[in-house]
């Protein structure tokens, strides 16, 4: 491969130029518009992206892409998590915590309630 400042001639292998250590050209350029215009696995209810976001709904879309509605897994589980270890605290100033459940769109905790 030829360096375009020296004409040095450098094996293929080079990414550099021998001489001047001036980039060579890559054998393969990428197109920054191909990789853009490779087509995406499209994403509909249900489906969950990256082991993680299940999604809910389509919000919108536009010319940088489109917007999701999604339930993250991972926050479900980690509340989860800390609902087991705040079935531990008793004391008299915090609520005991039971259960938390999806109730529509929302998040719900059951606690007791404190008389005064």
């Amino acid at each position: 491969m030829k360096c375009h400042k020296c004409n040095t001639d450098n094996p293929d292998s080079q990414r550099f130029c021998g001489e001047r250590g001036t980039p060579l050209p890559s054998s393969k350029e990428i197109s920054v518009t191909e990789t853009l215009e490779t087509p995406t696995e499209e994403l509909t209810r249900g489906t969950t992206f990256v082991n993680r976001y299940e999604i809910i709904e389509e919000l919108g879309k536009g010319g940088m892409g489109k917007v999701y509605r999604v339930e993250d897994k991972k926050t479900i589980e980690r509340f989860s998590n800390e609902l087991k270890m705040a079935r531990k605290i008793r004391h008299k100033n915090v609520c005991a915590m039971y259960d938390f459940a999806g109730v529509k769109d929302a998040k719900k905790r059951l606690t007791n309630l404190k008389d005064r």
